[in-house]
C-alpha cells in the first residue's frame, strides 16, 4: 500500500468512565491518524461518538505530551526534570523498590490505578506485577478485587443488601413504567450508553424521574424532578417506603421469596434467630414464623408459609421479622418529616411513592456521586431496599445478558502457590503513608490517575502524604499536577497506540486495536510493567505483551464469551452469547450471608445500621443551625472532561474555558455576588478562588464546582482542596472507606486581593 493511502482500523475509545466505550474507526495515513469517526456495530444504535471522543485525537498529538522518561532534578512539585533512558528509569525503579522492600517488606510498594478507561490489559499488567511481588494494590475507582469496575465500589452501597450485583441498561427489555435517575447525571457523565437508553425508554412512554441537588441536563429531560438536599437521600427513600407500606403497595410475594424480610430477629441481641434456638436439626438455618402451624420453623421447612410481619415470642425470646423492623423504621419518616429534612415537598414525596408502588416495573439508575457522602453507602442501601420491597430488583433482563465473566484469576493470583497482593482503599493509603498504619507504604506508583487533583483533601496529600513517601513513580500522558511530584516520570501510550480488550458496551465486547506505533518514546502500560517485571525476576509472566493478556482474559471458559477470540474481534465487535430467557419466577443467587436480599443486616447491628437508617451528613449543612459554613458543596461531572482527562484540550477549552462555581440567586444576593464575579469558596481546610455563575440550576444552600479542572486552572486552590478525608469506620468494616466529595460545608465571599 502506498504511504499516502488511508488505512481504516477499527478500535475503541475507552477514555470515558465505565461503560461508555464507543467503537472508533481510525483513519491512518502513513504513520499518522488523521481522523476518527464512530464505527459500525451489528446493531446500528451503538454507532455513536461524543464530544470527548471526537477530541481524543488531540490527546495523541498534543504538543505537551510526555515524550520520554525523566527523573526529577528539582524539589518535588517544582516540575524540574531531565531526560533519561528507559533502561535508566526502569533500573532506578527496580533498585529503589527492592531497597524499600528489604527495609519494610513488599507491601510498602503501593500500586495506585485509577481511570478513566474501560480497558483491561493495562489493569491486568499492574495487578499481575502487584500479585507476583505481593505488594499493595490501592483501590481507586478502577477495578476491584472482583475485576468489576467499582468506584470505591460504586457497588459498595449494594454490598450489604445484594452482595455483588451488576445491572445493565444496555440490553433490549421492554421499557419500565418508571425510570428513576437518582444522584447521577448521565446526560453529561455517560451520554451514550446510559442516557441514550433512558431517552429511548422515555420516547416509549416511560416516566422519567430525576432526584438531584442540581437541575442537571438529565433533570431537564425529566417528567418529575426532586431537588433534594445533599446527603438526605436516605430520608427520602424511607419516606417513600412509609407511604408504600401505609398503602400496602409493597410486593409481598417478592419480599417473601427474594429477601430476608420474613426471617425472625431477636430483639435482645439484634441477631437472627437460628435453628439451634428452636432445637431444629439445621442449627445455623434462619427461622421464620409459620403462619399455618403458628410456630417457629426453619426457613426451608416443607409446607411452611412464613409470616412477613409481626412480633412473636419464641422460647421466651421476643422476636420480630426483619420486614416488621423495617416498617417500624419507616414509620418515623412520614413525608412531612422527610420534607423538612430533604427540602422536597411532602406532596411530591407521597405522589412519587404511590406511583413507584403501583408501577409494574421501575428501574433505578445511579452512580458514584450518589455514594460520595459520609453516609452514602446507607443512601445506596435505602434506595436498594426501596427497589426490593417493590419487587424491582432482577439479576438480568428477560432475554438479556449478564456481564462476561472476565478471567481475572491469572492477574489477581499470578502465582497460585503464593498469597496475592495486599489491598488498601485510597483513604487508608493516606494513613499508611503518613503514620504507617495499618502498615507502612513508602513508595507509590501512579498510573492513569491524577491523584493529587482528583482525590480528597489535596492539601493533605501535598503537605503530609507526598513528603512522607521515599519514592513516587508516575506513568502518564501529560505533566499533570500529580506527575509534577514524581521522582521518575514515564511516558504512557494513548489508546490509539496499544491494544486492549474492552468488555463494553453490553451486550458487545470489542478489541481496541493499535492504530499506530507509540509516538516519541511512549510505551503501553503492559510494556512498562513488563520492563519492570524483567528486572524484578518475573519477566516470564509478561511474555507476549498485550495480545497474550487479551488471550488470557478471553480464555475464561465462561459461556457468555465462548467462541470469542482476539482474531475474530479484529473484524469487529462480537455479541455476548445469549442466556436463556428468564421470567421473575426464579431464585436470584445473591452473594449475601442469607443468599437473599438483606433488608436487615445483623452484622451491622452493633454499629446501629442493621437497617438503612437516616444519619445526617458529616459536614453538608441540612439545617440552618450550622452557620459557620452554611453552604453544601458538591462537585458534578462535565461533558467536557472525564475526571481530569481532556482538561488541557484546546477544542474543549474554547467551549468551556475555566472553572466556575454555580450558586443559587438567593445565596448570591445575600452575598452581593453577581455573574462572573471573582469569588472565594472556603472552609477551615482551604480557599478556592474562581468566577461565579448565578443559576437556578442549584437549589438554595448548595453550590457546585464541576470536578476535573487541574489545580493550576484556578486562581488559588482547587475543587479537592476543599474536601476532607475523614474515614467512615462502618464502610471500612464492610469493604473500604469511600471518599466524601459531596459532603462538604463551605462559605462563599467576593474575592479580595491579599
Amino acid at each position: 500500500m502506498a504511504n499516502n493511502e488511508t488505512r481504516l482500523i477499527r478500535t475503541v475509545c475507552p477514555a470515558h468512565c465505565g461503560i461508555d466505550a464507543c467503537g472508533i474507526l481510525a483513519h491512518v495515513k502513513g504513520d499518522r491518524v488523521v481522523k476518527v469517526e464512530p464505527a459500525d456495530f451489528p446493531n446500528p444504535k451503538y454507532r455513536r461518538i461524543c464530544l470527548r471522543g471526537l477530541s481524543s485525537l488531540e490527546i495523541t498529538y498534543h504538543p505537551d505530551r510526555l515524550k520520554y522518561p525523566m527523573k526529577r532534578v528539582g524539589k518535588r512539585g517544582e516540575g524540574k526534570f531531565e531526560r533519561i533512558s528507559w533502561d535508566e528509569a526502569l533500573d532506578t525503579i527496580a533498585d529503589k523498590f527492592i531497597d524499600i522492600a528489604s527495609q519494610y517488606g513488599w507491601p510498602a510498594i503501593g500500586w495506585t490505578l485509577g481511570g478513566p478507561g474501560a480497558g483491561t490489559t493495562k489493569f491486568g499488567a499492574y495487578l499481575r506485577l502487584a500479585s507476583l511481588t505481593q505488594s499493595t494494590r490501592v483501590s481507586a475507582w478502577g477495578y476491584g478485587d472482583s475485576g468489576l469496575p467499582c468506584g470505591s465500589r460504586v457497588l459498595f452501597g449494594t454490598h450489604i443488601p445484594y452482595g455483588l450485583l451488576f445491572g445493565s441498561l444496555f440490553t433490549d427489555p421492554p421499557p419500565p413504567d418508571i425510570l428513576v435517575v437518582w444522584g447521577s447525571n448521565p446526560a453529561e457523565a455517560q451520554p451514550l450508553n446510559v442516557m441514550r437508553p433512558i431517552m429511548d425508554a422515555k420516547e416509549k412512554g416511560t416516566l422519567l424521574v430525576v432526584i438531584d441537588p442540581r437541575f442537571t441536563v438529565t433533570a431537564s429531560k425529566s417528567d418529575v424532578y426532586l431537588g433534594v438536599k445533599p446527603g438526605t437521600d436516605t430520608a427520602l427513600a424511607l419516606a417513600m417506603m412509609n407511604v408504600i407500606f401505609q398503602k400496602s403497595l409493597q410486593n409481598d410475594a417478592y419480599i417473601l421469596r427474594h429477601t430476608n424480610g420474613p426471617y425472625l430477629v431477636r430483639i435482645d441481641t439484634g441477631k437472627f434467630l437460628r435453628g439451634k434456638d428452636i432445637g431444629a436439626q439445621e442449627e445455623n438455618e434462619y427461622v421464620v414464623w409459620d403462619s399455618v402451624s403458628n410456630s417457629p420453623r426453619t426457613r426451608n421447612a416443607a409446607e411452611s408459609v412464613p409470616g412477613l410481619s409481626g412480633a412473636y415470642t419464641v422460647e421466651g425470646v421476643e422476636c420480630k421479622t426483619a420486614l416488621q423492623l423495617l416498617k417500624e423504621l419507616t414509620e418515623e419518616y412520614p413525608p412531612e418529616r422527610a420534607s423538612e429534612i430533604t427540602g422536597v415537598s411532602a406532596d411530591i414525596i407521597s405522589k412519587l411513592a404511590e406511583r413507584v408502588g403501583k408501577a409494574k416495573t421501575v428501574t433505578f439508575v445511579t452512580n458514584m456521586g450518589f455514594t460520595r457522602t459520609y453516609h452514602g453507602d446507607i443512601s445506596f442501601r435505602a434506595m436498594g431496599t426501596l427497589a426490593a420491597v417493590t419487587g424491582n430488583v432482577t439479576a438480568t433482563f428477560k432475554g438479556g445478558h449478564l456481564p462476561a465473566v472476565l478471567n481475572w484469576k491469572p492477574f489477581l493470583h499470578a502465582n497460585p502457590d503464593k498469597p496475592s497482593y495486599a489491598r488498601l482503599g485510597i483513604l487508608q493509603l493516606y494513613d499508611a503513608v503518613i503514620s504507617g498504619k495499618p502498615f507502612p507504604v513508602k513508595a507509590v506508583w501512579f498510573s492513569f490517575i491524577n491523584f493529587l487533583n482528583q482525590c480528597a483533601n489535596s492539601g493533605k496529600i501535598k503537605n503530609e502524604m507526598f513528603p512522607n513517601l521515599d519514592f513516587i513513580v508516575a506513568a502518564d500522558l501529560f505533566m499533570t499536577p500529580t506527575a509534577r511530584f514524581a521522582d521518575i516520570l514515564l511516558p504512557a501510550a494513548s489508546y490509539l497506540e496499544f491494544s486492549d480488550f474492552i468488555p463494553f458496551p453490553y451486550p458487545y465486547v470489542q478489541l481496541q486495536q493499535k492504530a499506530i506505533e507509540p509516538l516519541y518514546e511512549a510505551r503501553s502500560d503492559v510494556d512498562i510493567a513488563a520492563g519492570l517485571a524483567e528486572r524484578l525476576g518475573y519477566g516470564e509472566y509478561f511474555q507476549g505483551g498485550e495480545d497474550a493478556f487479551i488471550d488470557i482474559i478471553l480464555d475464561s471458559k465462561d459461556s457468555s464469551i465462548e467462541g470469542i477470540t482476539r482474531e475474530k474481534l479484529k473484524q469487529g465487535p462480537m455479541a455476548l452469547n445469549s442466556l436463556p430467557e428468564m421470567e421473575q419466577e426464579f431464585d436470584i443467587p445473591f452473594s449475601t450471608p442469607s443468599g437473599k436480599i438483606e433488608l436487615y443486616s445483623e452484622n451491622l447491628y452493633e454499629d446501629g445500621q442493621a437497617l438503612p437508617v437516616y444519619l445526617e451528613p458529616l459536614e453538608a449543612p441540612v439545617s440552618t443551625a450550622k452557620k459557620k459554613y452554611p453552604l453544601a458543596f458538591i462537585q458534578g461531572h462535565s461533558r467536557f472532561r472525564t475526571h481530569s482527562m481532556f482538561a488541557d484540550i484546546d477544542a474543549l477549552l474554547e467551549m468551556n474555558p475555566e472553572p466556575v462555581v454555580e450558586i443559587n440567586p438567593q445565596d448570591a444576593a445575600n452575598r452581593n455576588i453577581g455573574d462572573d464575579d471573582l469569588v472565594t469558596v472556603y472552609n477551615e481546610r482551604a480557599r478556592t478562588t474562581l468566577k461565579a455563575r448565578v443559576t437556578e440550576g442549584v437549589r438554595p444552600g448548595v453550590i457546585n464546582i464541576n470536578q476535573g479542572w487541574w489545580i493550576d486552572q484556578f486562581k488559588e486552590g482547587s475543587v479537592n482542596h476543599l474536601t476532607h478525608d475523614v474515614i467512615n469506620p462502618v464502610q471500612e468494616k464492610i469493604y473500604e472507606p469511600n471518599m466524601h466529595m459531596n459532603d462538604v460545608a463551605v462559605e462563599v465571599i467576593r474575592y479580595k486581593e491579599g
